[in-house]
């Protein structure tokens, strides 16, 4: 399924603005224009700067969570930046880097690590910029064709533009439903927005969140083959409803079209968002894109585009569509218990009648 052209014009709108942990302000400028241009959604941001966005009316059960920075650099003041994310400094050696909401130019090369201390790289051609300054690498916006996504932050940028595209797919379809997103800030320093959020919204603990992200591909969840239904990560193992619901929500997709193609996998490559919401008490579950060049780590060295394949992308959005839709419907659940019932009732009575043998040793 090819991409549709509200969801690349989202994705052109989110993934052309730079961001950085801490400094989300341009994504979130694109969040605000899109809450504001339509009667059906409503924003509020909490004590953090975390950003919550709700379609209908009402307080939603269903919440979509993302989170809106990437790493990046910041500069010392003495000729030198710190790396705030999770790069590898020797990946950086010689890429240009640019002022995070610049005109474009260079306006610095990374240069070798300093010594003795653990993140920090020499600049060349930095020495007159301020203490704070942010730099991100030096790339495209974004680049779309008919099998890639690529960019310099598509991990979460993608997420945030397929949070908006579900949007406009609702309102498009005038659904008349609630369900909500949560664009986090912080996340690529240790989850610093999700922690603040969960500390103090007043969101009710049995409220459903399905973190969305980009996880590094790898052998088993190849490209090309389907957004993933992640049951845990590398901390976590998420909540087994939630994930009958997805899958659930994915086999009617995938009856109704052949196209549509998902995944699913535990991705302990690493931690995400979700193990918060999880350890927060909140029902949680997760669903992921396969990405290529992870925080722009180059398969052979340096740094290159992050990119994901445009059907996986393109189905993500159709999933949550569907899920959000179908949301409190289906007991998937109860299906399930019933299904485990029927078997056992056509189990017991041969179980029953032959255990003694068993337990004798008996053939």
């Amino acid at each position: 399924m090819p991409l549709q052209e509200d969801f690349k014009r989202r994705l052109e709108q989110v993934l052309g603005a730079p961001t950085a942990p801490f400094r989300e302000g341009l994504v979130h400028r694109v969040i605000r224009d899109a809450a504001s241009a339509s009667r059906r959604l409503r924003l509020r941001e909490d004590a953090w700067g975390n950003l919550e966005v709700v379609y209908g009316r009402g307080r939603p059960r269903l919440l979509f969570a993302c989170h809106t920075d990437h790493p990046a650099l910041e500069a010392n003041g003495d000729g030198t930046a710190t790396i705030v994310g999770g790069i590898r400094p020797a990946a950086l050696k010689g890429a240009g880097l640019r002022l995070l909401d610049g005109d474009g130019s260079v306006a610095a090369r990374a240069g070798a690590t300093v010594k003795g201390r653990a993140g920090v790289v020499r600049l060349r051609g930095g020495r007159g910029l301020a203490k704070g300054t942010p730099l991100v690498l030096d790339m495209p916006g974004v680049r779309i064709s008919k099998t890639r996504v690529r960019a310099r932050a598509i991990d979460d940028g993608c997420a945030v533009a397929a949070c908006l595209a579900m949007f406009d797919r609702l309102e498009a379809a005038r659904w008349r439903g609630c369900v909500g997103a949560l664009f986090t800030r912080a996340e690529e320093v240790g989850f610093a927005g999700a922690l603040g959020w969960t500390r103090t919204t007043k969101t009710p603990r049995s409220t459903t969140v399905v973190n969305l992200e980009m996880s590094n591909a790898r052998p088993h969840t190849p490209q090309g083959k389907g957004p993933i239904l992640r049951v845990g990560d590398r901390m976590s193992i998420f909540d087994r409803d939630v994930a009958a619901e997805l899958e659930h929500a994915a086999k009617a997709l995938a009856g109704k079209d052949g196209s549509f193609r998902w995944q699913r996998a535990l991705m302990d490559g690493g931690a995400c968002e979700a193990t918060v919401y999880a350890w927060s008490g909140f029902r949680t579950g997760a669903l992921c894109l396969p990405l290529k060049n992870y925080h722009n780590h180059a398969a052979r060295g340096g740094v290159g585009m992050e990119y994901v394949h445009a059907d996986d992308a393109e189905n993500l959005v159709r999933w949550m569509v569907a899920y959000a839709r179908a949301f409190g419907s289906a007991p998937v659940a109860r299906t399930i218990a019933k299904a485990m019932d029927k078997r056992w009732r056509g189990h017991r009575p041969k179980l029953k009648r032959t255990a003694r043998r068993a337990g004798e040793g008996r053939v």
